[in-house]
């Protein structure tokens, strides 16, 4: 599969790599087929039959979120995030591996705040009984995964601090 990672000093996460990917990577694109299909039934039905899909909407929505959260761990730990390099020409070579380490660590720990934060919004979802407004589907199932998923991803960006350093590479920034 041409899609895993292949890092310059090895797997980050060791032989749990692979599987990791495979499963976030298969769940993302169930994800995304599913918006699709629901989509495009949804269209069809509002346009054809004059009978769109009820809760289309906010189940696109869920899904959208999950979406989100099941990539991001994937687009971490393969490093394919977007990046700016506008200023890239201008910071000196051995200013970047600290420049490096720098974002990384500032990523991570805004991970975790978000991580944090969704895991107490989940608890109040729960107690509060929030659910949506037209299909009544309960949230926080989805918060809680969307925490743990931060959660990771926040863990991968700080193991890509060492792996950088271990692998001898400074890394791009």
């Amino acid at each position: 599969m041409s899609g895993l990672s292949t890092n310059p000093g090895g797997p980050i996460l060791g032989r749990w790599e692979k599987p990791f990917e495979l499963i976030l990577g298969g769940a993302s694109a169930l994800i995304l087929a599913a918006i699709m299909l629901l989509t495009c039934v949804d269209v069809a039905g509002r346009y054809v039959f004059s009978m769109p899909v009820p809760g289309a909407l906010e189940v696109s929505e869920l899904l959208m979120g999950a979406l989100i959260f099941t990539s991001l761990p994937l687009v971490t730990l393969r490093q394919q995030q977007v990046t700016i390099d506008l200023f890239e020409p201008f910071i000196p070579k051995f200013v970047k591996p600290a420049l490096h380490v720098l974002v990384q660590l500032v990523g991570g720990l805004c991970l975790a705040v978000i991580s944090w934060r969704l895991w107490i919004k989940g608890g109040q979802m729960m107690q509060q009984g929030d659910i949506t407004a037209v299909l009544q589907i309960s949230v926080w199932p989805l918060v809680y995964f969307m925490s743990m998923l931060a959660a990771i991803t926040s863990i991968i960006l700080l193991l890509l601090i060492r792996h950088k350093e271990t692998a001898g590479g400074g890394g791009e920034v």
